[in-house]
């Protein structure tokens, strides 16, 4: 079985993409083996729940609040030791609002065996990396700067949203679009993209 950890902050739409899609054969082999979010009230964890999975709340503001001798690093390692428990084969950012530090990279680069972090970002390679990428893109598109964008799969490394791309996927904007309807296409096409992702990466164990 390839078992998958799946670390999130929100809503966890992306979540259920992956749930669902296990649930109908679409990725089958794969487990969701934990969720695991930063913030106890993360409608994601109901979603997990819901489906019979392990869950996990690792606070980075509770984890330095509780000693003042701890930093982001510390935090890094710990996360990494907690995941191991699971024992994934890959983790799955769908929608962690933490940027995380080298320490959690360097974890399971060093320990064997090797485990691949990979993240769902809503811009193309090379553009609006880090946070608001669809604002930003369709901030661009206003100004005739873009006349489309998209998102990628990538695997996570110290740059940020800078690792080995995955898959990528077009998405169009169209001159009536409003924020929302650029945030609710995107969204779409997030689910069936992180999907075929972990399927592709799965299939290569």
């Amino acid at each position: 079985m390839f078992n998958i950890v799946v670390l999130i902050s929100g809503n966890g739409s992306n979540l259920q993409a992956i749930i669902d899609a296990i649930e109908n054969k679409t990725l089958e082999g794969v487990s969701i083996s934990a969720v695991i979010s930063n913030k106890s009230e993360a409608f994601g964890l109901k979603r997990a729940e819901k489906h019979n999975i392990a869950t996990r709340v690792f606070s980075l503001q509770k984890y330095l609040k509780d000693d003042a001798s701890r930093n982001r690093n510390d935090y890094g390692i710990e996360l990494a030791k907690i995941i191991r428990e699971y024992n994934p084969k890959l983790i799955v950012l769908a929608g962690w609002m933490i940027i995380l530090p080298a320490s959690f990279l360097v974890e399971f680069e060093k320990n064997q065996p090797i485990i691949d972090v990979i993240n769902l970002h809503p811009a193309l390679p090379g553009q609006f990396a880090g946070a608001h990428a669809i604002e930003r893109a369709y901030e661009s598109f206003q100004k005739g700067e873009i006349d489309h964008t998209g998102l990628m799969v990538h695997k996570v490394i110290e740059e940020i949203d800078a690792g080995q791309v995955i898959l990528t996927a077009n998405v169009d904007i169209k001159k009536e679009d409003t924020l929302s309807d650029l945030e609710e296409r995107m969204h779409s096409v997030e689910h069936t993209t992180l999907v075929n992702a972990i399927k592709l990466l799965s299939t290569q164990q």
